[in-house]
């Protein structure tokens, strides 16, 4: 038991919970599968490997460009604003365990083992589950996994090692069943047939606005992409621009709010740079990783949905494998991320103003918020 014990955890650390090796592994086991020379197996998981590490590297970069942003906002305003980060809940549990419940983090491992048993299990019985989604996310298993022991043990402190994991383990694995199942039909009208579910954190928000979004399409509804702008704004028309030149105003506007002394006295400016130049630059640098997000995209979701028909044909038929959420960013409208980004972008500020004009006595603030609703 404690080879076997040994085994997966070295399984668990190294490649489940990093999902480009994780990725990777499913489509040399599929293409194994699939009959193909071991060689092509090989080179399909170097792709699809290096794939999704090009994804982390362009999601990595986004996340990275806002950071001014946040620290000014912080700094500047005195905004007690925390990002939402699941890795969080992950940490401290890692953290906890020992010192609250006497437990180690192993055993969230085999909470993890039981809960991807349970959805393999599911799904191989479709025929009267009606469940087709394999979860696949590994880091997100690992998040949800560590985030599910805590909450047992915190409503359950004296209940055995054996029960918690049995009974956590199957709610988890049916929650992973039945939560990338729900974006089966919706993922797969996005991308025309993609071949993959998408397993991540909002599975149940993707299957419940997918269906208001149903509801409200017309018959003489249009796609992004059948919207042509006429004269001059016939550039927005390619998502390259519109997304630098969009992101040069809402970055534009925010830097020239917190100014360019405390850029500088944070660190994030030179007090030589141009300011001009510096707010162009984090704009393009927008651009530059979305285009290198939905490159690692299209390379590494044509090997996995390719490669994943001989685990579905062998195993599991007529299963998909649900993926990163972050996968659907090559599909669909050029222009929908940099459009949903600013509809959210607007909400948020929308909503920041309500809560300063209901706080404080600013007057003008009132007239501001309307303006942005």
């Amino acid at each position: 038991m404690n080879i076997i014990m040994t085994v997966w955890d070295f399984f668990a650390t190294n490649i489940l919970t990093q999902p480009a090796y994780f990725i990777g592994l499913i489509v040399f086991i599929g293409y194994l599968l699939l009959k193909k020379p071991i060689y092509d197996a090989f080179a399909g998981f170097i792709k699809a490997t290096v794939g999704y590490m090009i994804l982390s590297v362009g999601s990595s970069g986004l996340v990275g460009n806002f950071r001014p942003i946040l620290v000014g906002l912080k700094d500047r305003f005195n905004l007690h604003a925390m990002v939402i980060d699941p890795y969080f809940g992950q940490n401290a549990v890692t953290e906890g365990l020992q010192e609250q419940f006497g437990r180690t983090f192993s055993q969230v491992m085999i909470l993890l083992l039981i809960a991807f048993i349970m959805n393999l299990i599911l799904v191989r019985l479709k025929k009267w589950t009606k469940m087709r989604a394999v979860f696949t996310t590994g880091h997100v298993q690992m998040q949800q996994a560590s985030t599910a022991f805590w909450l047992i043990l915190f409503c359950f402190p004296k209940l055995g090692s054996t029960p918690i994991l049995i009974v956590m383990g199957l709610i988890l694995g049916l929650y992973w069943a039945v939560g990338s199942n729900l974006t089966v039909e919706i993922t797969q009208e996005l991308t025309e047939g993609g071949g993959f579910a998408i397993a991540h954190q909002q599975m149940f928000g993707i299957a419940l606005f997918g269906s208001i979004a149903k509801k409200m399409k017309g018959e003489n509804s249009k796609r992004l992409d059948d919207l042509k702008f006429p004269g001059f704004l016939s550039i927005f028309n390619e998502n390259m621009v519109a997304t630098s030149i969009l992101m040069f105003l809402f970055f534009g506007a925010i830097l020239m709010v917190l100014g360019k002394d405390y850029l500088v006295e944070a660190g994030f400016i030179a007090e030589t740079q141009n300011f001009f130049f510096y707010t162009m630059t984090t704009a393009f640098n927008f651009a530059v990783y979305l285009a290198i997000l939905q490159l690692g995209v299209r390379t590494f979701v044509t090997e996995l949905t390719n490669s994943f028909q001989g685990i579905s044909n062998s195993f599991l038929p007529g299963a998909v494998p649900g993926i990163d959420c972050a996968a659907v960013f090559g599909f669909g409208s050029s222009n929908a991320i940099t459009v949903g980004f600013l509809m959210g972008a607007r909400t948020i500020l929308s909503d920041w103003c309500f809560i300063v004009d209901a706080f404080t006595n600013i007057g003008n603030c009132r007239f501001r918020s309307c303006i942005l609703r």
